[in-house]
């Protein structure tokens, strides 16, 4: 099909639209279809398809039932991850303590799935999943780069937006968007995309572990990233009982408070004190997070995630996954200075979830295609061009001030250091000003790192906290 000429592929393209409906064996209150819907800046020449999964509530009310748009980040990540390890129908058969499963592992139904109170569309943007360039006038897929930067990206899912609701007669249902990781990123610009190029107003939006585009720097002079760092850290050292603080959530409230005086104070003054309220200072943040106070001397209090990730346990010769601070694994190169392989998280957790998601897509859904699925794309991800700054917390702020209806939960997992949850926390609060915007931003923080989901009491936990935010949105 891909030498075919470009308006007859595009014509094909529509044939196959239609996506594919779920199984008749499957009991259930549901229909789940897959397929692709073709996406450009001219609707009548699109240069691109974006695949998708729906789950559809079957006899439901379009007036009255939301749908829910779900992306994942990466950038260069599918939608798989929220898809069969968190807010799905069917969902991983795990542990539930954060672990994996051993492989091959298997689906079971989602006890916690959000199906109960809202269609579900997952989306699979360019270079990710089955999504590809289509072919052009001259027989051959266009280049995907183009959509491998921030605006162009959230454009392309705003327009498979805008074609879904008219394709499924959904314009008048509530609408809201869930991103999770830089798929937060993405939530916070198309809530203000949509509105402003589409006549899309949102009425919830979800931002799961996001990773925001702020201006903190990343320098020896700024207090700012050690500071919204800290609490991440001494909640990780809670949990491997390294300072004698309890384990949960209920201790965040104090390492918020230490992180914001006594130890920006101390940061700001190492410059002037004298020798002994330096060590003081030093030896009270290593009793806080768990190294040794001759270590946090040497790096000035500055403890950056990698540098955590390898230190906290090294004397066990352990080093802590730096998307979930809770699993900790040998350290293979512990000779080495830093993070020196790539995230248990990130390299393992594709393997597990993609075997089962191929036989769901395949099998039950029945959706058949000779491509392979890219469930999290590294090429896509190096060539991303991350210049704008079109997805900050600014633009989620302006879209709370601006539309009325709009309310937006944003949730992290208290032991993540790649997207560290006081980070959000504290720039969200310093943008948003409006007192009457500020009520309808809501926090939520979990036990579990990134994908604190793995753990099935936080997804239980999220669960309940969305329904309810569902519930008072409506």
């Amino acid at each position: 099909m891909r030498f075919l000429p470009r308006m007859l592929y595009v014509l094909l393209a529509a044939l196959l639209w239609a996506p594919c409906a779920a199984t008749a064996q499957e009991t259930t209150d549901w229909t789940a279809t897959a397929g692709m819907i073709p996406i450009g800046e001219d609707p009548e020449r699109p240069d691109a398809e974006l695949f998708h999964v729906d789950y559809i509530k079957d006899s439901a009310d379009p007036a009255t039932r939301p749908v829910t748009f779900l992306v994942n980040g990466g950038p260069g990540g599918a939608s798989i991850f929220l898809h069969i390890a968190a807010i799905g129908p069917l969902t991983i058969a795990s542990p539930g303590d954060g672990t994996f499963p051993a492989v091959p592992a298997k689906l079971e139904p989602n006890p916690d799935s959000w199906i109960d109170f809202t269609d579900l569309v997952f989306i699979d943007p360019v270079g990710t999943g089955y999504s590809r360039m289509l072919p052009g006038s001259d027989g051959q897929p266009g280049d995907p780069k183009k959509y491998y930067a921030v605006d162009s990206d959230m454009h392309s899912i705003a327009w498979f937006i805008r074609q879904w609701l008219t394709a499924n007669d959904r314009w008048g249902s509530p609408k809201a968007l869930a991103g999770e990781s830089y798929g937060g990123q993405r939530v916070s610009g198309l809530s203000q995309i949509l509105a402003r190029d589409y006549g899309i107003n949102l009425n919830m939006a979800i931002l799961i572990s996001p990773a925001l585009h702020t201006e903190i720097p990343d320098t020896r002079y700024s207090i700012l990233g050690p500071i919204t760092m800290f609490p991440t850290q001494a909640a990780i050292a809670a949990h491997w009982g390294m300072n004698g603080e309890p384990p949960g959530p209920e201790a965040l409230e104090e390492f918020e408070r230490f992180a914001l005086n006594e130890f920006a104070n101390g940061l700001v003054r190492l410059g002037r004190a004298d020798d002994a309220t330096r060590a003081a200072f030093f030896d009270q943040v290593a009793g806080m997070i768990g190294l040794d106070t001759a270590y946090v001397a040497r790096k000035r209090a500055r403890i950056g995630d990698q540098d955590f990730a390898t230190e906290l346990l090294q004397d066990k010769g352990l080093m802590i996954d730096r998307y979930d601070g809770t699993v900790a694994t040998e350290n293979p190169i512990p000779e080495l200075p830093g993070l020196n392989v790539f995230d248990r998280s990130l390299a393992v957790l594709t393997g597990v979830l993609l075997p089962p998601f191929m036989d769901h897509i395949r099998g039950r859904i029945g959706y058949q295609t000779d491509r392979n699925y890219i469930p999290l794309s590294m090429q896509v991800n190096l060539a991303w061009d991350r210049s704008s700054p079109t997805g900050g917390p600014d633009d989620l702020a302006l879209s709370l001030a601006q539309n009325p209806d709009l309310r937006a939960l944003v949730v992290h997992g208290m032991h993540d250091l790649a997207t560290p949850y006081f980070r959000t926390k504290f720039v969200l609060e310093q943008s948003l000003v409006n007192p009457e915007a500020r009520k309808r931003l809501l926090f939520g923080v979990y036990p579990g790192g990134h994908m604190f989901y793995l753990q099935k009491a936080s997804r239980a936990e999220f669960a309940a906290d969305v329904r309810a935010f569902y519930a008072g949105a409506n």
